[in-house]
């Protein structure tokens, strides 16, 4: 007869018999085999379950973040303006109107735009000399003593103003997903861009205020008067950048500053003036009472503009005349005594000395229209004619060849200039060094396989703990029971 061999654990009951109770690891292998799929399920189960867990939690709490990198770099950006010497506003990059242009550009819903703005966040970048000078000084206030006051006057000295920003736009809680969002800030900037250009650069709005009038509101000679006005505004314009940037040609129209001054040089003398004389020869006008009524409140303006220049440039020349030139010693001998002082001009001397011909030039070109004018009244007084059909026929056609050519040179400027500011002024200005770039949030596998083991591991004590618990049910129960049939045979 075979013996079966187990290992078994004994455990006293304390009762009135002091029975022992004997659990063999045979019937705990047997109820850990019972509930072995089970614990397999409840494994599987507790680790997606966790793993799930932990990927949200770690989702929500990870950065969804798109960044940029853009730099600013023109004369005034040192200390924080602009290029019209205001301060610099780099909070406009996330204004709504900028916003919305990027989301029509890209067909998206422009409910977007609040969300899209409250999550753009623009931090400057220190460079690393201003951040050792600081940590310097810093250093010198902590170790206390004499020099810690003078070390905290040189921080508040310490002017800085970043020329490179950080643009980070927080995705997560916008709506857009990675490729959305990078889309958007990337839309952002370069609206920004056109923006910037826009405000700083381009002078459009010079060609729009011009083809604004409608000459074939005036009668033929303020027409004129219209025209005149217009071509020396583009005359003034081109000169100041033909001055500026004598060398530059444009590679869209072909012109250079100097050739468009030539050429509104000519369209006024060819075309201009001739159709002036014309017009003046033959007292053409459609209304001689109004015309006269208006040459002479032009005359009464320019002669009371007339005054305040000549007042102007009387205070200029007698500032200039009573200068005091700023002196020199050179030293001979190392005396002062043997030196030799010597008077130089000063900045402030050139800037008086400019002023004084720009207001000449004003006073000049103010004397000439007053004397056009008494030319013009003049010779309508002595005219009693009327005006005939051939002559109104040429003027008109004169008038409508003329405003061709000025509304073509209006064009042909605006666009030189534009090339001009966005290739050379502002080449470099506002650039997008790194556009938009973000990662979608990622989960390391460590963070995942720490909580997953735990609960694994409380998951197999659960397992082992209901296999004995349910061991020793069972061998209780059996012992019980051989009790009961050892009483009823003695009895």
């Amino acid at each position: 007869m075979d013996t079966e061999k187990n290992i078994s654990v004994t455990l006293k009951q304390p009762d009135e018999n002091n029975k022992e109770i004997a659990i063999s690891f045979s019937t705990i292998f047997k109820q850990a085999k019972r509930f072995f799929m089970l614990w397999i399920v409840a494994a599987a189960v507790t680790a997606m379950f966790t793993a799930g867990i932990v990927m949200m939690l770690k989702t929500n709490i990870s950065d969804g973040n798109v960044t940029a990198l853009i730099s600013f770099n023109y004369s005034g950006i040192e200390s924080g303006l602009d290029p019209n010497g205001n301060t610099l506003d780099v909070n406009k990059i996330k204004s709504p109107n900028i916003i919305e242009s990027a989301l029509t550009e890209l067909n998206m819903p422009l409910n977007y735009v609040e969300n899209i703005r409250r999550n753009i966040s623009i931090k400057g970048i220190m460079p690393d000399e201003v951040v050792d000078e600081i940590s310097m000084y810093n250093s010198i206030y902590s170790s206390g003593g004499s020099a810690a006051l003078s070390a905290v006057e040189s921080m508040l000295d310490i002017g800085y103003y970043p020329s490179y920003y950080i643009i980070t736009f927080d995705y997560s809680s916008s709506g857009l997903d990675l490729t959305e969002s990078k889309q958007v800030l990337d839309g952002i900037l370069n609206n920004y861009q056109e923006y910037f250009f826009v405000t700083y650069g381009y002078n459009k709005t010079l060609g729009n205020s011009v083809v604004a009038v409608d000459y074939t509101e005036y009668d033929y000679p303020t027409a004129i008067d219209v025209f005149d006005d217009t071509l020396s505004t583009l005359d003034e314009y081109v000169s100041n950048l033909s001055a500026v940037s004598p060398d530059f040609r444009s590679g869209k129209t072909g012109y250079s500053f100097e050739d468009l001054k030539i050429t509104i040089e000519t369209v006024k003398t060819v075309d201009l003036y001739s159709l002036s004389s014309y017009v003046s020869i033959n007292n053409i006008t459609n209304d001689k009472k109004y015309l006269l009524t208006y040459y002479e409140y032009e005359i009464e303006q320019l002669q009371r503009q007339k005054n305040v220049y000549q007042s102007e440039l009387d205070s200029i020349i007698n500032s200039i005349e009573n200068y005091e030139k700023d002196n020199m010693v050179i030293f001979g001998s190392g005396t002062e005594e043997d030196g030799q002082t010597y008077s130089q001009m000063s900045e402030k001397y050139d800037e008086l000395f400019e002023q004084k011909i720009s207001k000449q030039k004003q006073l000049s070109k103010c004397k000439q229209r007053i004397e056009y004018y008494k030319d013009r009244t003049e010779a309508l007084n002595k005219n009693s004619g009327s005006l005939n059909d051939e002559t109104r026929e040429e003027t008109e056609t004169r008038l409508s060849k003329l405003n061709v050519r000025i509304n073509d040179l209006i064009d042909i400027v605006n666009e030189t200039s534009d090339e001009y500011y966005e290739t050379v002024t502002f080449a470099k200005a506002y650039n997008i060094l790194v556009p938009a770039t973000g990662a979608e949030p990622a989960i390391v596998t460590k963070d995942i396989m720490m909580p997953v083991i735990l609960g694994e591991v409380l998951i197999f004590v659960i397992y082992i703990g209901a296999a004995f618990v349910t061991a020793v049910v069972k061998d209780c129960r059996a012992a019980k029971e051989r009790d009961s049939e050892k009483s009823e045979k003695e009895k």
